[in-house]
């Protein structure tokens, strides 16, 4: 998720260069200067939505508190030995949810953010898309996963009519074959101009096809930003119309959130990466997950389909990688991308993982843990044995901090403080 400016000069002398240059690379979507924010800040920040144009996502109109627990969590120690609190602060955490079987039984805020403090979600939207699609299927308006693209954005097909091929699946799954460059350290990048663009409609209207569908597994925010228009296409409402309605009413989210969109003229969603709510909102999603689509006596999200989105499915490829949608295969920290959500293998969870311990691929055996990750550090960890989710929302993800590791050993923490022994990490 998006990109961050390389520091080779100072930001005054970086912005005269790029004020002339910018608008060359983003001419295509419609755009005259680029931003004056994004030439300060050099990078994205957990702060953009307030410079973009946001569509709202009122509360629910019959809120739901999170009860409290009657005990409160007692945090492992940190990766470096210390109190995990401080350790967390210095990583850039700025907020620290943990439910336990739906109460809250740890909530911390960091950096002067609070409870009400509205938080990006960067991509962790993408899976909040999943949900919305699968809840487009439910209500009749998307046929099936197997549905072409095409037939809800005909446009495509007439770019290139090799789109007609491309399925919601190979979406869904990142398999589409669409070219589609998701390099954060560039900003004349495909991810870059998707997420700066005033015009999101001129900009898809740029993407080519690079080679067939379910050839392999190549992350892409496009991919991501193509199932979210066609949700919008085909039910007739936009994103965050349909979040309000399907996710923040049932569930009874308490607080206002809104979705990015390209513009106000056009309200079309930033939907691959910019839903911004409060932390604890984001951890009724965890705990809409955890229950399998469930909230009190409501089935809000088909149960079915929340087992769609995390089963791990063979597909075409060369090696058990590319067939079964492996990030980062061969290191310790590989993880199985299944519908917009990332599913970790058995093993032990180790906070700081060496380097050195990864594991052949064909080897891996998908756990029960599973999460939404986004740019910065931004995590909803669900741990369905402990029937725990944890949320953590950052400034910043520091290298060497592995945080599904660390936010695995805190789901497992038990309520009296004490630390989880390697079989209980182990028994995911």
């Amino acid at each position: 998720m998006p990109f961050r400016l390389p520091r080779l000069l100072p930001s005054r002398a970086l912005g005269a260069l790029l004020l002339p240059l910018l608008p060359l690379a983003l001419s295509g979507c419609g755009t005259l200067l680029p931003p004056a924010w994004i030439i300060g800040q050099q990078r994205t920040m957990i702060t953009d939505h307030q410079h973009f144009d946001n569509a709202p996502i009122p509360a629910s109109r019959q809120p739901v508190p999170l009860p409290a627990a009657p005990e409160a969590l007692k945090l492992p120690t940190a990766p470096d030995g210390g109190e995990l609190g401080p350790w967390l602060e210095q990583q850039g955490t700025v907020a620290l949810i943990v439910l336990r079987d739906g109460r809250i039984v740890h909530e911390q805020y960091f950096a002067g953010r609070q409870r009400d403090t509205l938080l990006t979600s960067f991509s962790v939207a993408k899976s909040v898309v999943a949900l919305l699609l699968g809840q487009a299927i439910r209500d009749g308006h998307i046929r099936g996963i197997d549905d072409p693209v095409t037939r809800y954005l005909p446009e495509l097909e007439r770019q290139d009519p090799r789109f007609a091929q491309v399925r919601l699946r190979d979406l869904l799954a990142m398999r589409s074959g669409i070219a589609f460059q998701e390099k954060y350290s560039s900003p004349w990048s495909d991810v870059a101009i998707f997420y700066l663009t005033p015009d999101l409609g001129r900009a898809v209207a740029g993407l080519k096809i690079a080679e067939p569908p379910n050839q392999r597994y190549r992350y892409s925010s496009g991919d991501t930003q193509l199932l979210g228009m066609a949700i919008e296409r085909a039910t007739g409402q936009r994103l965050h119309q349909r979040v309000a309605q399907d996710l923040w009413a049932p569930m009874g989210a308490g607080m206002d959130a809104s979705w990015s969109v390209d513009s106000a003229v056009l309200g079309q969603a930033r939907a691959f990466c910019c839903l911004n709510a409060r932390a604890l909102d984001f951890a009724r999603i965890g705990q809409l997950m955890l229950d399998r689509g469930r909230v009190g006596a409501r089935q809000v999200v088909p149960a079915e389909w929340i087992d769609t989105l995390l089963t791990v499915q063979t597909h075409p490829g060369d090696d058990a990688a590319a067939q079964r949608n492996i990030e980062l295969p061969g290191r310790p920290e590989a993880a199985f991308y299944t519908g917009q959500w990332r599913r970790l293998p058995q093993g032990p969870l180790e906070m700081r993982p060496d380097p050195a311990s990864g594991r052949d691929p064909a080897t891996l055996v998908p756990g029960t843990d599973f999460y939404a990750q986004g740019q910065h550090g931004q995590y909803i960890f669900v741990a369905p044995r402990q029937r725990t989710v944890v949320v953590r929302l950052g400034t910043d993800r520091r290298p060497g901090t592995w945080w599904p590791g660390v936010l695995g050993r805190i789901a497992r923490s038990g309520l009296d403080g004490t630390e989880p022994g390697v079989e209980a990490l182990s028994a995911r």
